[in-house]
Order: structure tokens, then sequence, then C-alpha cells
């Protein structure tokens, strides 16, 4: 299979539960759409480092009443599916170092479809288990921001580390 942004979506978006569907006659994600989307990331990245889980909750999708829990967490070393096993999962992390900076300049948010977004940002991700040294790690940090009847949510994070 060869790698490309496409792949990767469509991977996402079957993974999630989203259906997978062509052009759609669907208002367009606007600029007012990519305003709260980016806002929705940076509230995110802004409750990691501060470790408040109220935030954690409030950014991540609800899944509608009989729907597939679209929430899900990707990485090299770990994968949570559903959101209450990303939200433990925050919990954990929270109980040590933990700061979330995207560079803001080069956050980029790129619509999908109407109701589906791309959120890409290099972070920087300071980590650490409680009373041990921290580590500064660089990662290019991939989020799939959905639609709901609440707005905008995350519904799933793929941070890749850049070493």
């Amino acid at each position: 299979m060869i790698f490309s942004l496409k792949n990767m979506i469509d991977s996402c978006m079957t993974v999630t539960g989203l259906p997978i569907v062509g052009p759609s006659a669907a208002a367009p994600v606007s600029s007012s759409d990519l305003q709260e989307i980016r806002a929705l990331f940076l509230r995110q990245a802004a409750g990691e480092t501060a470790h408040e889980m109220e935030v954690i909750e409030s950014v991540l999708a609800r899944a509608p009443q009989g729907q597939p829990d679209p929430v899900n967490f990707v990485a090299r070393a770990y994968t949570f599916w559903g959101r209450e096993a990303v939200l433990d999962h925050f919990r954990t992390i929270f109980t040590g170092t933990w700061k979330f900076e995207p560079e803001e300049d080069a956050i980029r948010v790129i619509p999908l479809g109407p109701d589906v977004a791309h959120i890409y940002a290099p972070t920087r991700i300071t980590a650490g288990v409680a009373g041990q040294p921290e580590a500064i790690l660089q990662f290019l940090v991939n989020e799939i921001a959905i639609r709901t009847s609440d707005g905008w949510r995350i519904s799933a994070i793929v941070p890749v580390p850049t070493h």
C-alpha cells in the first residue's frame, strides 16, 4: 500500500466508524469553521499543559446514541480505543510532567469534507513520570476534528515522533 494522506484519513475514518462518502451537498467548511477548529485544538493544548481534565473531556467527541464511539488515540507506543480509554490515558499522564506546546504558526487545518477536518501541528511535548527526569520530544501531531451537534470536536489523535 502506498502511503498518502488520503489513505491515512480513510484508515482513520474506518477506525472511527465515520462513513466515507463522496462529494456532498452539505455546506463546505467555512473560514469560521476553520477558526473554531484551530481554537478547539489550542484549547486542547492549553488543557493538556494545565492538566485540566474538564477541558480534555470537553474537546473530545461524544458518540450519538446508538453510534460507535469515534474517539481514538493511536501512537507508536500504545493505542487507545474509545473516549473513556483516551480520557483514562490523559488522567494517567497528568500524574507526571506533561506539557503540550504546538508551534502555533505551523498549525494547519485542512478540510476533508463538510464535517471533517485534519489538524496538523508540529508540537513539543515535555513528558515524565512523577519524580523522574522529564524528556522533551518533538512530534508531528495529526488530529481529526468532526462536526457534532455540540460543534467541532476531536475524534482521532495521532502523534508521529520526528526522530
